[in-house]
């Protein structure tokens, strides 16, 4: 006999947050109590000592989010019931297929194998035996939930609310990444937004023009958490050494059969079919690196580089630049740069195991998913509002950056000083 059972959680930000029945079930899962080992900010912590939250706590944050903007809209006639449940499902399981450490291994697997924690995520809502038994059980379809957390559902409302400029995500890891970081300029009033979010004719995100000061302080609140937090240059260089250790984990054979079967794509879906996925998380790959070292397993480079992270003696900064521009041609010539120094490294045989080229851009403010606001008995996209200061914006962040083991330190900034002039 089932029995309907709900519980409630007390999250940091959000104060009791209620599982009903169906939901509990979700979360007691494997899959999904595997986040509770995941780390929410990868390596933030070796920054920010206080950033250890996870994607546990993200992930119910969401949902609580989620659900106070889908009872407004159901309220107001913008959304179905049936809607506002596939909402609360995708925002709890968003993160679902997230890797270990979070974005550094996730830049292994999607530089060689095109795969995103996305794709992952839809997988294991579509093939996870407990979690897709469960969203039935709740009267939805696995299939639409995973539309929606992929960003392609047919609905745009529904897309935008979990994937857009001001989505449930953004709201929750905004306020929670700036609670444990200590970055106080990272806050937001959320309370605001949520209350006043609506939906225009056409299914796009709008609000009205006496939430537009909350929705600014949005906008540049996430922008000082891309500056302070999100693309660190610490940080942003411990998630290029976790990288590349993986790496060299995965293609030594003295190690590659503990990895096993998280070395491709194929395995890990097959893990997932069998319900083992939940093992792969944190501490199984901080303890395969504390058993290499201890073990001395691998070849020396291996050992060396996990020793490094595990000791945080990390790559060094040779090239730190961040550039704000609303130019493509700028964009295309700080990009043409990262070419030139990756090629000249080559050139000097210098190993990207030891020389890192970083090079980003990332969109403040992107045309597509821009919230609109009612304004005069229109609606204009935000930056398009004369009397706003998101006018003011540069439309992108462009971070490049050259990060090297000590011993090549020297030689990487001959190559940096000869493309920069500097």
């Amino acid at each position: 006999m089932t029995i309907n059972r709900s519980k409630y959680v007390f999250d940091e930000l959000h104060g009791f947050i209620e599982l009903g029945p169906g939901i509990v079930d979700i979360v007691d899962s494997p899959a999904f109590q595997r986040l509770r080992r995941i780390k929410q900010l990868a390596q933030a912590w070796l920054v920010y000592p206080g950033a250890v939250h996870t994607r546990f706590s993200h992930s119910l944050g969401v949902m609580r989010v989620m659900d106070i903007l889908a009872a407004r809209l159901v309220r107001e006639g913008h959304l179905s019931r049936d809607d506002a449940l596939v909402l609360r499902l995708a925002a709890l399981l968003h993160d679902i297929g997230h890797t270990p450490y979070s974005h550094a291994l996730e830049m292994y697997f999607h530089n060689r194998f095109r795969l995103r924690h996305e794709e992952l995520g839809r997988y294991v809502i579509e093939n996870d035996p407990t979690i897709s038994e469960k969203i039935k059980g709740l009267g939805a379809d696995p299939r639409e939930v995973a539309a929606v957390v992929g960003g392609v559902h047919s609905n745009v409302t529904l897309n935008m609310l979990m994937s857009s400029d001001l989505d449930a995500d953004r709201l929750d890891y905004l306020m929670r990444d700036a609670l444990h970081t200590g970055v106080v300029y990272g806050r937001i009033d959320v309370d605001r937004i949520v209350n006043t979010l609506t939906v225009t004719a056409d299914g796009r995100l709008a609000v009205p023009m006496k939430a537009i000061h909350a929705v600014e302080s949005f906008y540049i609140a996430r922008l000082h958490m891309y500056r302070a937090v999100y693309y660190h240059k610490t940080i942003t260089g411990y998630q290029l050494l976790m990288e590349t250790i993986y790496e060299l984990l995965a293609n030594d054979p003295d190690t590659s059969t503990l990895l096993e079967p998280y070395t491709s794509p194929d395995g890990i879906k097959r893990a997932i079919r069998e319900g083992t996925f939940f093992a792969w998380d944190d501490y199984y790959i901080g303890g395969l690196l504390n058993y290499v070292v201890s073990h001395k397993l691998g070849r020396g480079e291996l050992r060396e580089l996990a020793s490094m992270y595990l000791n945080r003696r990390g790559l060094r900064t040779v090239l730190n630049r961040t550039y704000f521009t609303s130019d493509i041609e700028q964009e295309a010539e700080i990009r043409e740069k990262a070419r030139e120094i990756k090629e000249e490294l080559v050139m000097r045989g210098i190993s990207p195991t030891h020389v890192r080229v970083y090079y980003d851009t990332v969109d403040i403010l992107e045309e597509d998913e821009q919230v609109l606001v009612l304004h005069d008995g229109k609606e204009e996209p935000i930056s398009s509002i004369e009397s706003s200061i998101i006018r003011s914006l540069p439309k992108s962040m462009v971070v490049l950056r050259v990060y090297a083991h000590p011993k090549y330190a020297g030689l990487a900034w001959d190559v940096v000083s000869k493309i920069t002039g500097k």
